[in-house]
């Protein structure tokens, strides 16, 4: 992951280093294991933007993910910049108007319908809003690369916290 991060000109925060504050491609790569992970493992973290891929493949492990989902989340609305005054609207690479308010994407393939029932009911009980944007916003180029795998059946969500 931290190759790919540095193939795209991101600057990859490594355990130990600082990066100046105002780099604006700073990324942090981190392990984290969503059933032992707590609130104060998170202290610092106060992401922008969440990304997952291939993430929701198990209906055990959905609710540790909605959990960890939910406190990224509300801890990057948590940094003081996010007040209704202070938002600014940006172009994001969708196309469409972003806040500032802290979202997560996850690409995903259904599988298993039951699986992603879980996985909506779960973030609906803590209330977060799951959106497929496959449709309306997801890049033409979705995984240009894989010219053998069929796209139509990966699903593009956006999620965040219900107001």
């Amino acid at each position: 992951m931290k190759g790919n991060m540095e193939m795209n000109n991101l600057c990859v925060e490594q355990e130990g280093s600082q990066l100046p504050e105002e780099n604006k491609n700073k990324v942090q790569c981190k392990y984290l294991s969503w059933e032992e992970t707590s609130e104060s493992d998170l202290w610092d973290c106060r992401p922008d933007l969440v990304l997952g891929a291939d993430i929701i493949y198990d209906p055990v492990c959905a609710p540790h993910l909605i959990r960890v989902l939910s406190m990224l989340l509300r801890r990057g609305n948590n940094r003081g910049t996010n007040n209704v005054a202070n938002k600014e609207e940006t172009s994001n690479e969708f196309g469409s108007a972003a806040t500032e308010v802290p979202v997560a994407y996850i690409a995903t393939v259904i599988r298993n319908a039951e699986t992603f029932n879980c996985f909506d009911k779960a973030a609906a009980d803590a209330k977060l809003s799951v959106v497929n944007i496959t449709n309306s916003e997801a890049p033409l180029s979705l995984l240009p690369y894989m010219l053998s795998y069929d796209r139509s059946s990966v699903q593009l969500l956006k999620i965040t916290l219900l107001s």
